[in-house]
């Protein structure tokens, strides 16, 4: 009676076929399903990560349907989701005994090898596959799995080879697009892209994310105008494709266009849910157009949705900074570098922010710590100079430039800000002698002086010295 029923087309929908399943398995009473329901049950628990489940299941049905190809795949796939490969390729080697053009064998398979990094045996795999697959979608199938081996290998101009073939049979394939243009970015191979989508839309005008690649691809090569036409092509066929709409943005603020990209952003934060990304490039858009009161709005929509969102903080400080409101500023700064304590960026806006604020002693500790993290840049070095010149602090300050004057090739600026301190404290010697050593080493650069101090452009003995040693 059971066996009827179960077997019956009309009987209940899935999680009553498992119960029956279970029931009779707990009560040990013997069972007889056909093959799809036993392929329905194994999908269930093999869905919800119940693979022991799954495989029990499979094994009973092998039972009764021993010569079943679909079957002995479904084993293969519990296996090797488990990691058991040997055991996986054995059920394979059945499945094919029984149906060598199956695709899914090739697939499972390739996939196989992949996951033990044997690139090559799944490479082959697939070429055994190619050669076998007569429909579109399997051989769809197999270039796809193709490039997921190139992308493991990290050959990704093979993994764009793969994913056109793809494309040239199903140009809609919306998991080749994606991935193409992604690929794209990794290998700006943008004029490539350009030619392949463009034939594709040529040929295919309604395809929204060939379009979308089309524009992506006129984007890399700062063709803005272009991008932005193709782009608006993919948004008239999908009104609500965000991704478009936020590249249209993207491109619109390389062009320096800030209204239109406020515009496109605000179209992606409608059919969207806000993200901190988008919510901060509207907001340097604000920044762009100096609405500074507004760019914090959208910056602190932007801490909303992710509350240690650092570059936000930091982008705050810069907008208080364009104000010249150093004090707000600087609180700004320190609560970027509290969230990302290494990054040397806020690290040294924070210091420059404390210098404004005549908080020389704070900023001589952010710029120590700066070079304690990154002693390869020479500007490090010349910021903490400034600083402990500030405090008066000369010892140190000169410490530093002679530091930097050791550690970098071309010191000329160091020798020119040397001569300008020396000279402010009065001490013309040593400075004289900094000024001819960063004359002799790069004369061009002698107007860093005159920058520091205009002053200098009327002391005649100065003047006289740079004469001097102008190449003729």
């Amino acid at each position: 009676m059971l066996e009827n029923e179960m077997n019956d087309p009309s009987f209940g929908d899935l999680m009553d076929m498992i119960k029956k399943y279970e029931d009779a398995e707990k009560q040990q009473h013997p069972l007889f399903l056909d093959e799809e329901s036993y392929l329905s049950i194994v999908d269930f628990y093999a869905d919800n990560r119940e693979f022991k489940r799954a495989y029990s299941v499979v094994e009973n049905a092998l039972e009764q349907y021993h010569y079943s190809c679909e079957l002995w795949i479904k084993k293969a796939e519990i296996l090797a989701e488990q990691n058991k490969c040997e055991e996986a390729l054995e059920a394979l080697e059945s499945a094919e005994n029984l149906e060598k053009t199956e695709i899914a064998i090739y697939l499972i398979r390739a996939d196989i090898f992949l996951s033990q990094s044997k690139h090559d045996e799944a490479l082959d795999v697939i070429s055994i596959g190619l050669m076998i697959a007569e429909e579109p979608d399997d051989v769809c199938d197999l270039y796809l799995e193709q490039a997921d081996i190139y992308e493991d290998m990290g050959f990704y101009i093979e993994v764009m080879d793969a994913l056109k073939e793809c494309l040239k049979l199903n140009p809609a394939n919306d998991e080749a697009l994606n991935r193409l243009w992604f690929c794209t970015e990794l290998t700006e191979q943008y004029d490539d892209s350009r030619k392949f989508h463009k034939e594709l839309v040529d040929e295919y005008p309604y395809n929204h994310l060939a379009w979308f690649n089309l524009g992506h691809s006129y984007a890399g090569l700062k063709k803005y105008d272009e991008a932005i036409e193709a782009l608006e092509f993919a948004v008239a066929i999908d009104e609500n494709f965000e991704l478009a709409f936020e590249m249209m943005g993207d491109v619109y603020f390389d062009k320096k266009d800030f209204s239109k990209a406020l515009e496109a952003y605000h179209d992606t934060l409608k059919i969207g849910r806000p993200n901190k990304e988008t919510l901060c490039k509207a907001a340097e858009c604000y920044s762009q157009l100096k609405d500074y009161h507004k760019a914090r709005v959208y910056f602190r929509k932007a801490l909303a949705v992710d509350p240690n969102y650092d570059e936000a903080f930091f982008l705050i400080g810069e907008t208080y900074r364009a104000e010249s409101n150093f004090l707000k500023a600087a609180e700004a700064f320190e609560r970027a570098a509290k969230i990302s304590p290494e990054n040397v960026d806020y690290l040294n806006a924070l210091g420059d922010a404390c210098i404004m604020n005549d908080e020389i002693e704070s900023a001589v500790l952010v710029f120590e710590k700066v070079i304690a993290l990154d002693s390869k840049i020479k500007q490090h070095f010349i910021n903490l100079a400034t600083a402990h010149y500030g405090m008066e602090n000369f010892r140190e300050c000169f410490d530093a430039l002679n530091k930097a004057a050791e550690l970098f090739d071309n010191p000329a600026d160091i020798y020119y800000i040397k001569f300008v301190f020396y000279n402010q404290i009065g001490n013309r010697n040593e400075a004289l002698v900094s000024l001819q050593k960063g004359l002799l080493l790069g004369f061009d650069e002698h107007k860093t002086i005159f920058e520091m101090d205009e002053r200098l452009q009327q002391d005649e003995t100065i003047m006289a010295i740079i004469e001097q040693f102008r190449p003729q």
